[in-house]
């Protein structure tokens, strides 16, 4: 071979190597797209072990949903199942999908203050405070019930926690985050690996951070056993029923948070059905109707629990 044709082979060669380099770092630069859950319509998180089953809740919440206003996120799991029946089944419907938060922010913050009581930073009958007109300039108005309150607003930690669970008292709510600095409710749904949080304005979170946290709560691991158990004691108290628990028998316990805004209605929490408890999470947003949002939501409850409970 000659020294020109094999000089020529070099540069070939070597004109081969950098073209194959070019392509394979472009696929790290550019890699292909790929399918995900969330394009779907009804998107699930993982594999269900149910198909049939999954596609019946898939069903529920798509009769629920038929013809409604506005943007849902819905989130749906069995947390154990008991006797010879099928393994725990879910749905997901747009569930990393961030939406405001409203009142579900206070969960975290709720997990937050209480992580500081068992630390021994703050005590439960510590007294806080704060004036009303530094609240209502936070708040962005006067919390409702708040119209003829003093000057000064104040409660011991235990007082503020049982208003925020009991009513999702606003004020009460600005008073503990102020109190143990609102860098504190971040950090919690950062140790809990809600991705999707944020606690600044606006404030956001989606239905899969927000069933994790009632997951780790059911499993009594939300920071600790004691600080679960104390959690769910906050979170019975709740007097706004007209979701979750709206159309559930009296005697199932139910455990869980509600949020509003304008145009946004959520509720997310824990059905304890024998044999079945289950976490669900709505989210909803840019609502024409909030009412009729109020109303779905405590149909999709009542059906999903049906079907849990007569499942085989």
């Amino acid at each position: 071979m000659s020294s020109r044709a094999n000089t020529n082979l070099k540069i070939g060669t070597l004109v081969l190597i950098l073209l194959l380099g070019v392509i394979i770092l472009a696929q790290f630069i550019h890699p292909q797209p790929r399918l995900v859950a969330g394009d779907f319509k009804f998107a699930f998180s993982e594999p269900s072990q149910d198909d049939k089953s999954s596609q019946n809740l898939a069903k529920i919440i798509d009769q629920n949903l038929k013809g409604k206003s506005g943007d849902y996120a819905i989130y749906i799991e069995e947390l154990s199942v008991s006797g010879n029946r099928t393994d725990p089944e879910f749905f997901s419907l747009r569930s990393s999908e961030p939406f405001p938060a409203a009142s579900l922010y206070k969960l975290f913050l709720m997990a937050a203050v209480l992580k500081e009581v068992e630390a021994g930073r703050l005590k439960m009958d510590s007294g806080i405070s704060r004036s009303r007109a530094h609240l209502e300039e936070v708040f962005g108005g006067t919390d409702f019930g708040y119209e003829e309150a003093p000057e000064q607003i104040g409660y011991t930690v235990e007082e503020a926690l049982t208003r925020v669970a009991r009513i999702s008292d606003n004020f009460a709510s600005i008073i503990l985050a102020e109190k143990i600095g609102w860098n504190k409710v971040q950090d919690m749904a950062d140790i809990l690996e809600s991705k999707n949080t944020v606690i600044k304005s606006p404030v956001s979170t989606s239905a899969g951070d927000t069933a994790n946290f009632f997951k780790l709560l059911y499993q009594k691991k939300l920071g600790s056993e004691n600080i679960s158990n104390q959690l769910s004691d906050f979170l019975s108290l709740n007097q706004i029923n007209n979701r979750i628990p709206e159309y559930l028998p009296k005697e199932v316990k139910v455990i869980h948070k509600t949020g509003e805004l304008s145009r946004v209605r959520h509720d997310a929490g824990i059905v304890y059905l024998e044999g079945r408890p289950y976490v669900i999470v709505m989210m909803s947003q840019n609502l024409e109707g909030e009412d009729e949002a109020v109303e779905t939501m405590a149909q999709i409850s009542e059906d999903v629990y049906e079907y849990f409970k007569n499942k085989k």
